[in-house]
C-alpha cells in the first residue's frame, strides 16, 4: 500500500519543505532611509526690485521698476539605497539619482510612502 502512493507523500513532503523557504516579507513593508545633507540657497536670496534709475527706487510708483523673485533653496537628502535626491524649495517633486546618473522624479507623497525620510532638527 505504500508503494502504492510514494509519489503523493513524496510530493507533500517536498511542498512542505518548499514553503519553508518562502520569503513572508512584501516588499511594500520595508521601507529605506533618507537622510537630510544639506541645503543650497543661492547668494543673495532675497526677493528686490531692479530699477533702470536709482531715484526711481525712492519713489512710491513701484511700476517704474521690476520685481525680481529670489532663486529658490534646495534641500539634498541621501539614501540608503545610494539615490541622490534633491527637492527645490516650494515644489512637491523630488529629482533623485542612482549610481549611474539616472534621473527619476517622485511627487512628496510617493518619495515619503517609499521612504522614512529624516529631516533637519
Amino acid at each position: 500500500m505504500f508503494y502504492k502512493h510514494w509519489k503523493k507523500i513524496f510530493l507533500a513532503i517536498a511542498a512542505f519543505f518548499w514553503n519553508g523557504c518562502g520569503d513572508n516579507a512584501s516588499s511594500s513593508d520595508v521601507r529605506g532611509t533618507c537622510t537630510f545633507s544639506g541645503g543650497a540657497c543661492p547668494e543673495y536670496g532675497v526677493d528686490m526690485y531692479v530699477c533702470e534709475n536709482p531715484e526711481d527706487f525712492q519713489s512710491p510708483d513701484s511700476t517704474k521698476c521690476t520685481y525680481v523673485k529670489r532663486f529658490p533653496c534646495s534641500d539634498f537628502y541621501k539614501c540608503d539605497d545610494g539615490l541622490s535626491c534633491d527637492k527645490v524649495e516650494g515644489e512637491t517633486i523630488f529629482t533623485c539619482y542612482d549610481n549611474q546618473e539616472h534621473v527619476t522624479t517622485y511627487t512628496e507623497d510617493e518619495f515619503k510612502a517609499m521612504y522614512d525620510v529624516k529631516e533637519p532638527e
